[in-house]
């Protein structure tokens, strides 16, 4: 796909000493290849030298074009991991001492016997390499971005408007969801299962939805995501079906500022940290930080979570091409939660967010 990711990808194993990288992650495969489907347990692995093409080891059920300047070693099921390196022709017994890298997907299964096979190779992990080059949007990638955020927004509006006045329970409307993501032009599917939370339920960050219905005066959270051309969405809408409690509002007003201050906060050159401190130092002197239960968010692209963390231990500077999200959110068990949720890209030293759906608060009437 992009000769140039694989060619700085070559730079930084020669910068790090390596002589062969192991890739066995699909999504970091389909970074370099725009090739993407689920291997399941069979072996899907790119092999990359310096100086050499890169070899894909593929099994014969997978059906995909070769790309151009990249041998494809085919295998058959039954094939083991050491059986398909010496195959094709990368190590033998007889291979001399080489120090290889391997990506932080490698199973135990596959990694264990290469080191038993070749104990002349020195394994390292060294899936950062991968990681950082991944965690640099390029401009089609933000554009790509931009495209999939903008399929979420008129989704979720469709959803807020359409659907959920109409009482479904949390099931039904992630179903209804998903089949407006395809009418909305939405090619890839999920970027992960929707969740949809009335009321106490959403006190639970990552509940499951059920067959609950929504009751006056509830919170219903609203935390979707889809794919479109290998990207991936995620964003985050709190509103209310009738009039909420005095509490209810308040924390929806506390939510809304913390994300405000995050976005504001967002400075190429300065740590993801400060991000989530400016949001969360807020809801804390509100009175709530005890109910603000995780990071304030995380990087995303062709996964929804990528490596990429943005919460309050996390010194790593902020760069232009980075991408993700900050949602900050409370949640009070057994009553009621907010989380308020957007995808944010930094270029020319700062954020632009992706997310264009209101974040005024919103009563529903019931339309039943």
């Amino acid at each position: 796909m992009s000769n140039n990711r694989l060619e700085i990808l070559k730079h930084t194993l020669i910068q790090n000493h390596l002589d062969a990288f192991l890739i066995s992650d699909p999504f970091a495969i389909s970074y370099y290849y725009d090739i993407e489907f689920d291997p399941n347990e069979r072996i899907w692995l790119m092999i990359v030298q310096p100086d050499q093409q890169p070899i894909l080891i593929a099994n014969e059920l997978f059906v995909f074009e070769q790309p151009e300047g990249t041998k494809v070693h085919w295998i058959k099921d039954g094939d083991s991991i050491v059986d398909c390196l010496e195959s094709s022709g990368f190590l033998s017994s007889s291979s001399p001492s080489l120090t290889i890298g391997v990506d932080k997907s490698m199973i135990a299964g596959w990694l264990m016997p290469l080191m038993e096979a070749f104990p002349q190779i020195t394994w390292q992990l060294a899936g950062d390499i991968v990681d950082n080059q991944r965690a640099i949007k390029s401009s089609e990638e933000l554009t790509a971005l931009k495209e999939v955020a903008n399929i979420t927004d008129r989704s979720i509006a469709r959803l807020i408007e359409e659907v959920i006045p109409y009482g479904p329970s949390e099931i039904e409307a992630c179903e209804a969801l998903k089949k407006i993501f395809v009418e909305e032009g939405a090619n890839g599917g999920l970027s992960f299962e929707p969740i949809i939370a009335y009321g106490a339920n959403g006190a639970e960050p990552h509940h499951v939805p059920d067959h609950t219905l929504p009751h006056l005066g509830d919170s219903v959270i609203i935390d979707v995501g889809c794919r479109h051309n290998f990207y991936c969405s995620d964003m985050t809408r709190t509103v209310y079906y009738e009039q909420p409690s005095q509490e209810a509002l308040t924390i929806y007003q506390t939510v809304k500022r913390a994300q405000e201050l995050g976005f504001e906060a967002v400075s190429v050159g300065q740590p993801l940290s400060q991000v989530d401190l400016a949001g969360r130092n807020y809801i804390s002197q509100a009175g709530y930080g005890q109910y603000f239960t995780h990071r304030i968010g995380h990087f995303i692209g062709r996964q929804c979570h990528e490596k990429g963390d943005v919460s309050s231990v996390n010194d790593q500077l902020i760069q232009n091409g980075n991408a993700f999200s900050i949602e900050p959110g409370i949640y009070l068990p057994g009553n009621t939660a907010v989380r308020i949720e957007d995808i944010f890209i930094v270029h020319d030293g700062k954020a632009e967010r992706l997310n264009n759906y209101s974040h005024e608060l919103q009563i529903i009437s019931p339309k039943k």
